[in-house]
């Protein structure tokens, strides 16, 4: 079996949270299982304290400066170093990857690129696929992946060829509290974890929906949003309190946590997960997390809703993002099932396990890259 150099270059400098998401996550299992060596080029943005985490992974910061940016230093990366990359991983179907895929190609024809879309089906419409730079960009990359089934099927109808479904996953080796978590162990606690208050993620739906519900409880819930909070969030919070004050001490809002073993023990606790997107880039990591922790999913309908809920099997969705009356409702008849949310916790696990599970992705991974290897060797 092949081994493969592989460099994996994000569009933007890199955020050391995103070292433990998809964008490194997925190259990283593969170096792990079919890979020579993995380096993460990129511009430091700040400390890197979770490389530890990625045990022969290499970073690469890049001598950017006022004349010299990201990407043009990425270039200059790839054009010294073209002979030691054999699999490059690109991030985002973003424009700016242009010239760096078009000169990497010219350098290596023999090279693969993989680049993982990570958009959603509004992006995917706005696309300027007439545009002829990025219509050569995207036919330099030799494989595109994109993380949900209603996404796969619209963009293989629009540009008339083959995108893989791969979803955003799970690395077990990152959660070691995962394995022995139990059902009994949990509490009456409803959990989102994101950016809460970014337009995206339509947080103040969730925080009165909760109101909503709480008077529908039979025995008590608390509601924990984990996250970096906007100011703007922060003040329809406050009126939020003010306004409801026999239920704004169920609310916490922690903040943003980076220490794993603080935040998987909320996992733990919780029974229910709950989202309220208007949309998301791909697949949150979250909703792998929160599955393989037992939670039950209850989400807005985003294309990847129907895979993390194998079509409401193991969750809930609400149609419409705004719609607080109805995400209330759902959110009230899942707290007063507590037969299938125990029952969900093992199915739900199970699920997440046999499909979302990044050792096994990534074998299927090795057969797609090799496959396309074959091909460069007939041609």
């Amino acid at each position: 079996m092949k081994k493969y150099n592989i460099c994996v270059i994000p569009a933007y400098p890199l955020e050391n949270v995103q070292l433990l998401k998809d964008r490194i996550l997925i190259p990283y299992v593969c170096y792990r299982h079919f890979g020579n060596s993995l380096t993460i080029v990129t511009q430091k943005k700040e400390d890197y304290p979770y490389l530890t985490y990625l045990e022969g992974a290499q970073l690469h910061v890049l001598p950017c400066s006022e004349s010299l940016s990201h990407m043009e230093a990425a270039a200059s990366y790839v054009a010294a170093n073209y002979t030691e990359i054999d699999l490059l991983f690109l991030f985002g179907a973003r424009l700016e990857y242009t010239e760096l895929a078009l000169q990497y190609k010219a350098l290596r024809p023999d090279g693969i690129i993989y680049l993982k879309l990570d958009m959603n089906s509004g992006w995917a419409n706005a696309l300027p696929l007439d545009h002829t730079p990025y219509a050569a960009f995207l036919d330099a990359c030799d494989i595109i992946s994109c993380e949900a089934r209603r996404l796969q099927h619209l963009i293989c109808q629009k540009w008339q060829r083959t995108i893989e479904y791969i979803p955003n996953g799970l690395y077990y080796p990152l959660y070691p509290s995962m394995e022995d978590t139990v059902y009994e162990n949990k509490d009456n606690l409803i959990l989102t974890v994101g950016r809460i208050g970014s337009v995206q993620k339509n947080s103040h739906v969730l925080l009165y929906a909760y109101a909503l519900s709480y008077l529908r409880f039979t025995t008590p819930w608390d509601l924990v949003m984990i996250g970096s909070v906007t100011p703007e969030f922060q003040e329809i919070y406050d009126v939020f309190c003010r306004e409801f004050p026999e239920i704004a001490p169920h609310v916490h809002l922690t903040g943003s946590i980076s220490d794993k073993a603080q935040l998987h023990a909320y996992y733990r606790r919780a029974k229910i997960f709950a989202l309220t997107s208007q949309m998301e880039g791909g697949s949150p990591n979250v909703y792998a997390e929160a599955a393989g922790f037992g939670c039950t999913i209850l989400t807005t309908d985003i294309d990847c809703a129907q895979d993390m809920t194998d079509h409401e099997r193991l969750g809930r969705i609400v149609k419409d993002s705004e719609n607080i009356p109805a995400y209330a409702q759902a959110l009230s008849a899942l707290c007063s099932d507590q037969v299938y949310l125990e029952q969900n916790f093992t199915a739900i696990r199970e699920y997440i396990h046999h499909y979302f599970d990044y050792d096994h992705i990534a074998e299927r991974l090795r057969l797609i890259i090799e496959d396309a290897a074959s091909e460069k060797e007939i041609l």
